[in-house]
């Protein structure tokens, strides 16, 4: 069992322990579970509330929920079983909570593993992803590799395309494995899949103790604005780090062979299930509001963002119709 301890600016520490088998062992608390997992694994845990998953669940109406739970469950532990989405809102709401000492994190995806929720906690209001935040670290987060495993194997490959973002972002190195990997085309162990998240973990932390973002962040939140929520977080993560690639290498600050390695990648493991679309106009219009938009560059770059102005953003866009995969590559 493999151990990282994080501190964040204001020394606040948080315990990131990998390994197996997890959900039978996770501490007494209060257990807010993603219904998803429970379909999957068929595991009941002790002291449950079952929630959907997803963007949607991220509202101020699922805090208040929260808080009733909590309430009547008098707990002062609580541990969020789930994605990215389910783990925002618990801790969103154990956090302005009162009665909760601690906060564990179970995350039971591939991209909620490889990307920790530790740069605070965010929902959404009235329809603007990730309007409302509270800056906190959870106590501990438990890393299942057999989780994030059961979900590459039996579910979709294309999960490994998080990892690649992450190392893309922060570990250049990283990267050139990975993809070698997976131009290889050869199945990943279950031995291997450990190495590959405890990497992607490690590179995850060095970039967010610098203070930069995985590539795609900021244009991908955007994505998920202008769809007003109904563009998925995977697919709106990924045009916005082949956007946030695209215009690094048009003003000079991107290495073109890294941008040329990530889109052959991205199109051998797209999802078919994932949104190949975006409301262009839409997002303009977003990007016109906020006066721009600040990019992120890959590791290996002098710069650790980029900002680029609405009226630049938008001569870019009509480079290209910019209306599905295919025109991104």
């Amino acid at each position: 069992m493999r151990r990282i301890t994080f501190t964040s600016e204001s020394a606040e520490r948080c315990q990131l322990i990998f390994g197996k088998a997890f959900a039978g062992r996770l501490p007494e608390s209060l257990k807010i579970v993603d219904s998803g997992f429970r379909k999957v694994f068929g595991e009941r845990l002790e002291d449950e509330y079952l929630m959907p998953g997803g963007e949607h669940v991220k509202s101020v109406d699922r805090v208040f929920e929260i808080y009733q739970v909590i309430r009547a469950s008098r707990r002062k532990a609580i541990t969020a079983v789930g994605g990215g989405s389910l783990i925002d809102l618990v801790g969103y709401a154990s956090s302005g909570h009162t009665d909760i000492e601690k906060l564990f994190l179970f995350p039971t995806t591939t991209v909620s593993q490889v990307m920790p929720a530790l740069k605070g906690f965010r929902v959404n209001f009235e329809f603007v992803k990730d309007l409302l935040s509270f800056n906190c670290l959870p106590d501990k987060v438990f890393i299942d590799f057999e989780v994030s495993y059961r979900e590459y194997a039996c579910s979709s490959k294309s999960v490994l395309i998080f990892p690649l973002l992450v190392a893309l972002s922060f570990d250049n190195r990283l990267f050139k494995y990975l993809f070698n990997v997976v131009v290889s085309g050869k199945d990943i162990s279950a031995e291997q899949w450990e190495d590959i998240v405890f990497s992607s973990v490690k590179a995850y932390l060095k970039g967010i103790e610098t203070g930069r973002f995985v590539v795609g962040t900021e244009i991908g939140r955007l994505i998920e604005t202008a769809s007003r929520l109904k563009a998925g977080y995977d697919s709106s993560l990924l045009f916005g780090a082949m956007m946030e690639l695209r215009l690094a290498e048009k003003f000079g600050t991107g290495d073109s062979s890294v941008t040329e390695d990530f889109f052959r990648v991205v199109k051998l493991l797209w999802d078919s299930r994932w949104s190949s679309r975006i409301d262009m106009s839409s997002l303009v219009d977003l990007v016109e509001q906020k006066g721009g938009v600040r990019i992120s560059t890959p590791d290996g770059n002098l710069d650790k963002t980029y900002f680029v102005g609405c009226s630049v953003f938008e001569r870019f866009v009509r480079e290209k119709t910019w209306r599905g995969l295919e025109n991104f590559v």
